[in-house]
């Protein structure tokens, strides 16, 4: 696409949190959790014992799995909390259910990137781009758990990285007319 037929305002990657690994592995942990805890009751004989008249067993087996849930819906409320869109001329951060905030750092207000990826991260392709912006506060907008963390961060440094050029005398509303 050249440059003069670009649409300014069009949006190149739409991403959420990808919490798939994140629910795998607690899902492991939780699994390998359980089945010691398990065996440690039957080693001292004390998995059929009861307790409000139900095997302590079962009792671990639940304890367990509402650990899990809780667990899961953490990282459910937050891939359906965050939004994040990329666009020819900004970078837009939503956030919230109930309140909506949504932050948008044009290419004028970027200062720096950086993408963070765990051991985990790297094996399964996934994790945080943290984006400083130049106003006073100097604050740090983190985009979590992004799948292909790199090729997002170059996309977004290559639009971040566009000289914005205005004509003297024309606002920014005035530019996406012409």
């Amino acid at each position: 696409m050249s440059r003069g037929t670009e649409n300014p305002g069009s949006t190149l990657w739409t991403g959420k949190p990808w919490i798939l690994p994140a629910v795998v592995a607690r899902s492991i942990l939780i699994i390998v959790v359980a089945v010691a805890v398990s065996w440690i009751e039957f080693f001292f004989d004390v998995a059929q014992k009861p307790f409000l008249n139900v095997w302590l067993i079962l009792w671990t087996g639940l304890l367990f799995f509402v650990v899990w849930v809780l667990s899961i819906v953490r990282l459910l409320l937050l891939r359906a909390s965050n939004t994040y869109i990329l666009r020819n001329d900004s970078l837009e951060i939503r956030t919230g259910i109930l309140t909506s905030k949504s932050f948008v750092v044009a290419a004028s207000g970027f200062a720096d990137m950086e993408v963070t990826r765990s051991i985990s991260g790297r094996i399964m392709n996934f994790g945080d781009i943290a984006i400083r912006t130049q106003d006073e506060s100097g604050a740090d907008k983190k985009i979590t758990k992004i799948r292909d963390p790199m090729r997002v961060g170059n996309q977004i440094r290559e639009v971040m990285a566009r000289p914005t050029v205005r004509m003297e005398g024309q606002r920014p509303s005035e530019e996406k007319k012409q």
